[in-house]
Order: C-alpha cells, then sequence, then structure tokens
C-alpha cells in the first residue's frame, strides 16, 4: 500500500517520501537553482582564470618570474573583486524592491538577461576596463537570483542545495582549457538553460495571493505539483492563505513601532542583530572569499604542482562536506558547529602560517593540508551554519529587516576581503604566500572570543523562547539550560541547580540580601553558585 501524505498537516518525519511523491516540484525547485549554480561559476571566474597562463598573458603585464611570463597586476584583481559585490550590493537593493513590484517570474527571466550581459562583457574584453564592467553587471544578476532563491515559493528544496551547486560550478570551471571565452561558454549554458525554460515557469503562488489573484494562484500550484490530487492544492491555498495573513501582522507589527531597520538597532534587538551578523561576516573575517575565490591562483604562486587538480579535489571535498552538514546542523545544534568550527579554523591558520615561514617541501605539504582541513572545518560549520542562524534569531516582525542588514555586512565585508585579497599574496604587492594565514588567524582570534560569548544553541527553540530568553537576558552560553527550566516550570517541576544543590519549583534561595525562587534565577543560575536553600 502507497503512502499517503495528509497534506493538512507539517510532516517533517516523512519529507523524503513526500519529495519522492513531488518529483515535478523537485525538478522545478532544481531549476530555480540553476542561478545559484551559475553564480558558483562567476563568484570563482576572477579569482580562478587568473591562474590560467592564457588569461594572465591577455590580462596581464610583463613579468618574467612567472612561468607564464606575465602577471596580472594585484589593483586590478582587487578591482574585479570589489566590482563584484558593488554590483551585488546594487542588485540585493533592487530585487527586495523589484520582486514585489514585477513577481518572481519576470524578475527570474530579467536576471538570466541581466547575466547574459554580463558574460558578453567579460568574453568580449580584452582589456581589464571592460572586464571590470562584466563583474559588475554579473554581480548585480547574481544577487537578483539569491534574493529569488529566498523569495520563491520553491526555496525549501532550492536554498538548500544553493551552497552545494555553488561549490560544484566552482569545481567544473576547473575542467576547462584556460581561455576565457570557454569559461564564458560554459556560463552561457546556464543562461541558455533559464531563458529556454522560462516561458513554462510558474508565478509563485504566495505573490499572486498576495496580490488578490487566487484562481491564478490555483493554476500555478497545478502547474508546479500537478492536478492529480487536489487535497494537495486546497490544502497549499489554505496554508498559503494563512502565511500572507500572518506576513502582513507581521509587517503592520514591526511598521507601529517605527521603521524596522531603525528597530533592529534599538533595545534588545540590537543584540538579536549583531549575533545574527557575526556568524556571516566571520566567514569572510576568516578567509572564505580568499579561499573561495583566489584558492587555484594561490596553489599556483605556491608552486604545487598540478594545482587545477589540487583545487577540483578540494572543491569536491568542500561540496561533500556542505552536503554533511545540512545533517550536523538540525542533529547536533548551531552554537555545537559553530564555536568548535571558529576555533579551529583559527588554529588552522596559524599553522600555515608558520609553515609559510619555511621553504622546504614538506612545509608545502603541510600548508596543503592545513588548506584541506580547513575547507572541511568550514562547510561543515561556519560556511553551513552562519545563514542558518542569522536567519532563525531575531525576532519574527524584524526578520526581513534583519536579514538586510546581514546581506548588506555579507556584501560588505567579502568586499574588503576580497578586495585586499590580491594585495597580500600578489608576487607585485605583497607576496606573503602561505604567510597569508597569519592575517586571517589575527581576525579569527576575536571572532573565537566573541563567538564563545555570543553565539547561542538555538536547536529545538521556538520564536517565542527566543523572544523570552533574549527579554530577560539570558547569556547566550546557557540557552538551552534556561529553556528546560522554563518548560520544566511550565509543568510544575522546575529544576535548578543553585551552589551544587537541586531545588525545585517555590523555594527560596538566598544569596546575601537577596532571596528568589528557583524560577527567578533559572535564567542566570551560575550567578546564584554558592547561594543556600
Amino acid at each position: 500500500m502507497g503512502f499517503t501524505p495528509n497534506w493538512e498537516e507539517v510532516q517533517p518525519q516523512n519529507k523524503w517520501r513526500i519529495l519522492l511523491k513531488q518529483s515535478r516540484f523537485a525538478l522545478w525547485a532544481l531549476y530555480s537553482s540553476v542561478g545559484s549554480m551559475m553564480l558558483g561559476f562567476d563568484y570563482g571566474t576572477a579569482g580562478t582564470a587568473t591562474a590560467y597562463p592564457a588569461f594572465q598573458e591577455q590580462f596581464g603585464i610583463p613579468w618574467p618570474s612567472a612561468p607564464s611570463g606575465y602577471l596580472v597586476p594585484a589593483r586590478w584583481q582587487s578591482g574585479w573583486s570589489a566590482a563584484t559585490s558593488a554590483g551585488g550590493l546594487v542588485g540585493a537593493l533592487l530585487a527586495g524592491w523589484l520582486v514585489e513590484k514585477i513577481g518572481r517570474k519576470h524578475l527570474f527571466g530579467g536576471g538570466a538577461v541581466v547575466t547574459a550581459v554580463g558574460i558578453a562583457m567579460q568574453v568580449g574584453s580584452h582589456e581589464w576596463k571592460l572586464f571590470l564592467g562584466g563583474r559588475i553587471v554579473n554581480g548585480e544578476a547574481n544577487e537578483v537570483n539569491i534574493a529569488l532563491i529566498q523569495a520563491n515559493d520553491l526555496q525549501v528544496a532550492a536554498f538548500s542545495s544553493y551552497f552545494s551547486l555553488r561549490q560544484f560550478g566552482l569545481v567544473r570551471i576547473q575542467n576547462y582549457e584556460p581561455e576565457n571565452c570557454k569559461i564564458g561558454l560554459e556560463l552561457t549554458k546556464h543562461v541558455a538553460i533559464l531563458l529556454v525554460i522560462y516561458p513554462f515557469f510558474p508565478e509563485s503562488p504566495y505573490y499572486l495571493i498576495k496580490i488578490g489573484k487566487d484562481d491564478a494562484a490555483r493554476k500555478a500550484l497545478i502547474h508546479v505539483h500537478g492536478g492529480h490530487d487536489q487535497s494537495l492544492i486546497d490544502a497549499e491555498m489554505k496554508r498559503l492563505a494563512a502565511q500572507v495573513e500572518f506576513s502582513e501582522e507581521l509587517q503592520r507589527a514591526a511598521m507601529a513601532k517605527g521603521p524596522p531597520l531603525l528597530q533592529v538597532f534599538q533595545g534588545t534587538n540590537l543584540k538579536r542583530t549583531m549575533i545574527a551578523v557575526l556568524p556571516v561576516a566571520g566567514q569572510q573575517f576568516i578567509g572564505a572569499a580568499f579561499v573561495l575565490g583566489y584558492i587555484t591562483y594561490f596553489l599556483s604562486l605556491l608552486k604545487v604542482n598540478d594545482y587545477f587538480t589540487v583545487s577540483v579535489v578540494l572543491y569536491i571535498i568542500m561540496l561533500l562536506s556542505n552536503l554533511s552538514a545540512f545533517v550536523f546542523a538540525e542533529s547536533v545544534g548551531r552554537r555545537t558547529l559553530l564555536v568548535p568550527g571558529i576555533f579551529c579554523l583559527t588554529v588552522t591558520l596559524l599553522v600555515m602560517g608558520i609553515m609559510g615561514c619555511l621553504t622546504s617541501s614538506a612545509a608545502i605539504w603541510v600548508i596543503l593540508v592545513c588548506i584541506f582541513l580547513w575547507a572541511i572545518a568550514y562547510q561543515l560549520t561556519v560556511g553551513a551554519c552562519g545563514f542558518a542562524l542569522a536567519s532563525e534569531i531575531s525576532t519574527l516582525p524584524l526578520r526581513p529587516a534583519a536579514q538586510t542588514v546581514v546581506l548588506l555586512a555579507q556584501l560588505i565585508v567579502g568586499w574588503v576581503i576580497g578586495f585586499i585579497s590580491p594585495y597580500m599574496i600578489n608576487p607585485d604587492a605583497g607576496n606573503l604566500g602561505a604567510k597569508v594565514g597569519f592575517v586571517f588567524f589575527g581576525m579569527g582570534v576575536p571572532l573565537c572570543v566573541l563567538f564563545y560569548f555570543y553565539i547561542p544553541e538555538t536547536k529545538g527553540l521556538s520564536f517565542e523562547e527566543m523572544d523570552y530568553l533574549f527579554n530577560n537576558h539570558t547569556s547566550c552560553r546557557h540557552f538551552q539550560s534556561a529553556i528546560k527550566a522554563r518548560r520544566a516550570a511550565a509543568g510544575n517541576v522546575l529544576e535548578v541547580e543553585v551552589g551544587g544543590e537541586i531545588v525545585k519549583g517555590e523555594t527560596s534561595i538566598v544569596k546575601g540580601e537577596t532571596t528568589a525562587t528557583a524560577e527567578q534565577v533559572s535564567t542566570n543560575s551560575d550567578e546564584w553558585k554558592g547561594a543556600t536553600v
């Protein structure tokens, strides 16, 4: 007897069985992720292509000590990196407005056209300025694609595949000859896929319900899921209508206290916003932009044999690590991964920096091991969990505003790191080699302190419980113990450890001239050590 889901209920325990029954939905979700896969190619183009001898000859200056005889100057590489981030900033700001004005479908097609323009500019360029212009245009389109993945109703499947496909894109680019036109052709294949299927891509049912087109929303749902199960369509219509109503209520509640973008920096919301920004900005400070964008070129500068092959293996390992992180994030928790992760990354960078001071072949091998250890640790922890924590830590009414701040912070910090990276490693500038590990180690040390004290464990917590914890100024290190105490109190069995003794319920706890109950001290029990019962 086949599995028949009850569409009226959320059934996370049956998610894979449901997905197998909804193969049509899965294919549309995969299609909507093509833009993020294309981002993987584009993100690594400037840094990875810089390692190609033909690319160096086309865009570089004579440099006798380089194997190709040419070198792309650091100032041009920095310009390309900065252009991508600047274009991304513009795209992020425009996407949030356009997605509500013209809908998801048309913005999806428009983003593909803009991407094609950016690719054409880069492929047709014979000097660095036009290539830079193409980077700006593509940066704008990239952020539009990411905004659409988050806004689209297919986001459950699509967004989870974003980081994985991005890494896969960076792997694939290594397999082509070092000619700019061939990189462009590979990118253009993705644009072609987007534009050919675009006319058949359904508009977002959520968006259609929001603008009052319920009949069109039902047709879109049938297009996504098929019309064989009307109970599914009815349940989805009801769910989306409730979601639209809830979203509008949140917007009204947020606006009642002033502009949301100001509220996220006021009171306890400021702490929540800073926590949301911390792991995302930390990704860049710990070297993400450097590794994802410049690692192939960096390996070539270290004189690593078969550096293309090494980088391919590295990206495959990163892909597998990233896929594994989806399981660990839910089973282990956020803080449990993030805090040890940032410590491991920082120590690895220190070892790499020390090895960079040596010139032996053994030192090169240790540097390679450090790079691979960094990649695995990053994808399992900070790289995977950073956005997960950022998306759930803010209060619901201010969530869109907080996510805007997180995105802007990521773009700005990414721009800074991407801009300075070529100056650190290029032979015509800093020429640090593996000693660049010291730079990221220096930024990692304060991150370790901040992560330890300010990254909470949000696994299994509801939004109401997080509101309670922040409003009561609970230490981020004690979220789980405080909530266990609160849940126990709700069942009239509150238990909390004070001064090495377990106390319950209304038992009086005394310290100095202060008296409180177990419930009153449950969120700060560490401060009551030494108290008497």
